[in-house]
């Protein structure tokens, strides 16, 4: 699927490059775009997107079902994958990027982040963000805002975790 749309690189050149960075840096966020239903894509491609999934564990995804657009190759092509499959494909993947950033979540409880804080809530809570952008909110102020501080993971959701300041 990827030669069709043209991107230059293999599952295997890419999978290449998520390992050697993991392996010299294992805190890295990686985020990617993902567009399901691309004309022509079979059930075989999608269980390969799937597979990506499953070995990378990407931090953060944009995912889309397949649309036309104006001036591109792909505008002509007839090999359209049906609505229902792309909707099907779309929702499958989202629930797997969920699962996925619930269990990463869950391995964060405990620990010890270098978070700044640039965010107030009407909540009384603090946002902010780590080295590595995972987003952390604490009880606090705004003069909280624009510091940094050490924040010790208390409580996790799926797009955020609780702390407290620990310094």
């Amino acid at each position: 699927m990827l030669q069709e749309m043209k991107r230059g690189y293999t599952k295997e050149w890419f999978l290449n490059r998520v390992a050697k960075l993991r392996a010299v840096c294992p805190e890295a966020t990686i985020s990617t775009d993902i567009i399901v239903a691309f004309p022509g894509e079979s059930d075989a491609d999608f269980a390969e997107t799937i597979d990506v999934m499953q070995q990378v564990k990407f931090d953060q995804i944009f995912s889309f079902k397949y649309s036309p657009r104006p001036e591109t190759e792909a505008q002509h092509f007839t090999n359209v994958v049906d609505d229902e499959v792309a909707s099907d494909r779309l929702s499958y993947l989202q629930s797997l990027h969920n699962e996925i950033m619930d269990e990463k979540n869950a391995a964060q409880m405990g620990k010890v982040y270098r978070v700044y804080f640039e965010d107030l809530h009407r909540d009384g809570y603090v946002a902010g963000r780590s080295d590595n952008n995972l987003v952390l909110k604490v009880k606090g102020s705004e003069e909280l805002l624009g510091e940094f501080r050490d924040v010790k993971v208390t409580a996790i959701g799926r797009t955020i975790l609780t702390g407290e300041v620990v310094a």
